[in-house]
C-alpha cells in the first residue's frame, strides 16, 4: 500500500512539495484587494503626505514644523508598509510586465537567485496571473540569498516546477503544481 494511500483527499494539495495553486476566484479577489489598497488607502495617504508637506511651508513656528514633519516620517513609513502588503496580495509587476519580468522582479525584490524556463508561447490571461501568483507566493517563503529555477510548461494544463535551495543548506527542494487553465 502506497504510504499516502490512507491522507483524506483534501489534504493530499499539503502534502510535501506539492503546491495549492490559487483558483480563478482567488486571482481576481486578490487583484481587486490590491487594486482597492492602491487606489484607496495608499493614495489617501499620499494626498495627506503632501497636503502636510504644504501645511509645513506655510507655518512659522519651528516647533510644530517639527512635528508635522515627524508626522510625515510616520506617514511615509506607513505607506511602505501597505505598498508592501499589496505586493504580497498580488504583485503589480505580474499583471504589467508578463509572467517572465514579472517574476525576475518580483526575484529581485525578495533577493532572490532564479533561472526562468518558461513556455515559448504565451499563456493565456488566466495563466499569467495563476501561475504567476503561485511562484510569487512561493517566493515568499523562501530566505534572500536562495537559489531558485522555476519551470512551466503547458497551455490549457500548466505544470509548474519550482526547485529551490536556501542559503547555508546543500538540500534542493523540488516543489509541483498542475493548474488546468481555459
Amino acid at each position: 500500500m502506497h504510504r499516502f494511500a490512507r491522507w483524506p483527499r483534501r489534504l493530499g494539495a499539503s502534502l510535501p512539495g506539492l503546491l495549492r495553486p490559487p483558483g480563478r476566484a482567488d486571482v481576481r479577489h486578490r487583484f481587486g484587494l490590491e487594486r482597492t489598497l492602491h487606489d484607496g488607502a495608499v493614495a489617501d495617504m499620499s494626498a495627506l503626505a503632501l497636503e502636510l508637506g504644504m501645511i509645513s511651508a506655510t507655518v512659522g513656528d519651528t516647533h510644530v514644523e517639527e512635528r508635522i514633519a515627524a508626522a510625515q516620517d510616520r506617514l511615509t513609513g506607513i505607506l511602505e508598509d501597505l505598498r508592501h502588503v499589496g505586493t504580497v496580495i498580488y504583485p503589480p509587476v505580474l499583471a504589467t510586465a508578463g509572467l517572465g519580468p514579472g517574476l525576475l522582479a518580483v526575484a529581485e525584490h525578495r533577493g532572490l537567485r532564479i533561472l526562468l524556463d518558461l513556455p515559448r508561447t504565451e499563456l493565456s490571461a488566466e495563466a499569467r496571473s495563476r501561475t504567476g501568483l503561485l511562484v510569487a507566493d512561493h517566493f515568499h517563503t523562501l530566505r534572500p540569498g536562495s537559489v531558485v529555477r522555476v519551470r512551466v510548461r503547458g497551455r490549457r494544463i500548466v505544470r509548474v516546477t519550482i526547485t529551490d535551495r536556501e542559503p547555508g543548506t546543500r538540500e534542493r527542494r523540488e516543489h509541483r503544481a498542475v493548474l488546468r487553465c481555459a
